[in-house]
């Protein structure tokens, strides 16, 4: 083993270790935000795939997030005795057959006509659940039915406590960011690259450029679901707010305050924009003014986001490659 795989290895198992024991240093709001924090953070990434390592800008990628909720919502409510880990994994099953449908029409596009198509399909899924309300719950939401969760050599685990929430909300964030990784590293992720970079290239020597770009849009959707999945089961409760323009507005705003050309810029940006948020909407109500002077300053003065302050060798630790290969 390399002394570089080494340090990896070392910095990979500190990072766990803070992990297991950050519930045990933390107040019940702070844990509280360092859960939604977690599931913003795979959210945040999953829309990476599209604008950093895809190169589209999506207005509407709240439509799978929300799906992902809403459905999590309806397999714990409407099917008895259902496991809450096969409920997340049909969420994100959902989402991802949304993204795919909506993406069969939408990667064909590109540029103003690609954001504005994804838009336009965002609200329709959520004139969808608006209208009916007898799935759904229109404007006034749905509740969700919480039940234990069974662990094989653990036993029964209290969902209502937050210290299981966090457990259970940072295991799968962290199993999903590897899954993204992996796929990121793989042959085809190497294609997504190189569409991205030049897709009349990319077709010319062989690479099917609607497909590549279809996969990417579906995956992107199914890890979207999967975070919306945990968002509802933190929350016990998921309305149209999961599903309408601002969260996908929120979401983008993620990603940049971050920095789209690193794997964890994303994560480092949900985890400043939500704690960012937090402390000034208890300061004033015009909250979002000055989350709009943030954006500005980062994009005149540091337009790779705050991820492009960081020494590069720490910043590309995670990255399998640079999402703004094709800017150089």
């Amino acid at each position: 083993m390399t002394h570089t795989r080494t340090k990896n290895v070392l910095t990979v198992l500190i990072v766990l270790a803070a992990l297991v024991v950050l519930p045990y240093l933390l107040t019940e709001v702070q844990l509280n935000m360092a859960i939604e924090i977690a599931f913003f953070s795979l959210f945040a990434v999953s829309y990476n795939l599209l604008l950093g390592y895809g190169g589209v800008l999506s207005f509407g990628h709240a439509a799978y997030f929300g799906t992902g909720a809403y459905f999590m919502v309806f397999a714990l409510k409407y099917v008895a005795g259902m496991p809450i880990l096969p409920a997340v994994l049909v969420s994100g099953v959902a989402a991802g057959l949304t993204a795919a449908i909506v993406g069969f029409f939408c990667v064909r596009l590109g540029g103003s006509y690609f954001a504005l198509l994804t838009l336009a399909f965002n609200q329709l899924i959520y004139a969808i659940a608006l209208k009916w309300r007898s799935l759904t719950g229109g404007d006034d939401g749905i509740g969700l039915d919480k039940h234990d969760m069974y662990l094989p050599f653990v036993g029964n685990l209290d969902t209502m406590s937050t210290f299981t929430v966090y457990y259970l909300t940072v295991i799968i964030v962290l199993i999903s960011l590897w899954l993204i990784r992996f796929f990121l590293k793989t042959p085809y992720g190497n294609t997504v690259a190189c569409v991205k970079d030049n897709e009349e290239r990319a077709a010319f020597i062989g690479y099917n450029v609607f497909r590549s770009k279809l996969v990417l849009f579906t995956m992107a959707g199914f890890f979207a679901g999967i975070a919306g999945a945990l968002f509802a089961f933190f929350e016990e409760f998921v309305s149209l707010d999961s599903i309408n323009m601002a969260m996908s507005t929120e979401v983008l705003f993620m990603a940049f305050i971050g920095g789209t050309g690193s794997f964890l810029g994303p994560v480092l940006g949900a985890a400043v924009f939500i704690y960012f948020t937090e402390w000034v909407s208890d300061i004033t109500e015009h909250w979002e003014f000055f989350l709009g002077v943030l954006f500005v300053l980062l994009i005149l003065y540091a337009n790779r986001g705050i991820i492009g302050l960081i020494p590069e060798k720490i910043k590309n630790f995670w990255s399998p490659r640079s999402a703004s290969a094709g800017e150089r």
